[in-house]
């Protein structure tokens, strides 16, 4: 169990994991021909825009590099296993479970109801959506803002690790929240949308510090594609 917890835990093996739903997103976008797309998708392509159309060959280059890098560091300290992501997978699919009665219950706590309804019909492009969701939110607030405030607060403001990790995962759980009401995709801003998302938020920063981001970003894609199916099937 200690092995499996570094193994899913690492970086590496964590892109490399998330690899497929970034691939299936890329193409699914790139088929539909929709000009939606998700805002954090938007914030880190954003400073590859001045390149153009070349935007995007830059960026899927990027991403290979990344990907040979992550299997040259596993290879090198002779980890690369492709089995570990197996129970990674089932481990995020029951956070994904847990996660929208969890988050639901404390939610009704404060008197209020909220169901999280598709903002564009057609039930592939709601999936397509809901994986890169899944994949580019969990990079922009867990990784990079979570992960950027962490060691801010520790490195440079020298908090307690506690303390910085509990102050962090408020700030990226709000700011997580508040991104649902900016771009085309926009939800009407009500107190029960934000606190569910508030939570869910903190909920996967949980996950993130002490799991990783592959489960994080699995966790969040799987619940996502699994609302998507529940209300098309209603």
């Amino acid at each position: 169990m200690k092995e499996y917890y570094l193994r899913s835990k690492n970086l590496s093996n964590s892109f490399l994991f998330i690899l497929p739903l970034l691939v299936l997103y890329e193409i699914g976008m790139a088929f539909s021909g929709s000009n939606v797309k998700n805002s954090a998708d938007v914030m880190v392509k954003t400073p590859l825009a001045f390149l153009g159309r070349y935007g995007s060959l830059t960026f899927n280059f990027i991403i290979l590099i990344i990907a040979f890098v992550a299997v040259f560091r596993l290879e090198k300290k002779h980890k690369l296993n492709f089995r570990v992501y197996i129970p990674m997978f089932f481990e995020a699919f029951v956070y994904a479970i847990i996660l929208g009665p969890l988050v639901g219950r404390a939610v009704a706590y404060f008197d209020q109801h909220f169901i999280a309804d598709p903002m564009i019909s057609g039930l592939w492009s709601q999936i397509i959506l809901s994986v890169g969701a899944g994949v580019y939110e969990e990079i922009v607030f867990r990784l990079i803002l979570l992960g950027g405030l962490n060691l801010l607060f520790i490195r440079v403001l020298r908090f307690r690790p506690i303390a910085s990790v509990i102050l962090s995962i408020l700030i990226g759980a709000a700011a997580f929240s508040g991104i649902h009401y900016i771009g085309s995709l926009s939800d009407t801003f009500t107190s029960a949308s934000f606190i569910f998302r508030f939570l869910a938020g903190a909920v996967l920063s949980a996950i993130f510090m002490f799991r990783g981001l592959g489960i994080a970003v699995y966790t969040h894609a799987i619940y996502d594609v699994m609302l998507v199916l529940r209300f098309m099937g209603d």
